[in-house]
């Protein structure tokens, strides 16, 4: 697979926070709060790498990002730009 699994966190308009896998019609769950939610999305991020966890603060406002593996379309695109290394090894001096 090329890219990244999108678990994306945003709050409910009835309150408390869902979690949803990008292209899967329904939430992963709900929790009654951001940081509970996140925490989840996380949980299952890290077990479906490589992925990223997306939080929103309100629908479409992003928060935060964080990412879960290597994703090997970034690392090829790093190793043929020339300049910069493959994450995880030094520049060559």
């Amino acid at each position: 697979m090329l890219g990244r699994y999108v678990y994306r966190v945003y709050p409910l308009d009835t309150g408390g926070w869902s979690v949803q896998k990008e292209g899967e019609a329904t939430a992963r769950g709900t929790r009654a709060t951001q940081e509970e939610a996140t925490r989840y999305a996380a949980s299952l991020a890290a077990e479906d790498e490589p992925s990223k966890v997306v939080v929103e603060e309100t629908v479409g406002v992003i928060a935060e990002e964080r990412l879960f593996g290597l994703d090997e379309a970034s690392e090829l695109a790093r190793a043929t730009e020339g300049d910069l290394p493959p994450a995880g090894n030094k520049p060559k001096s």
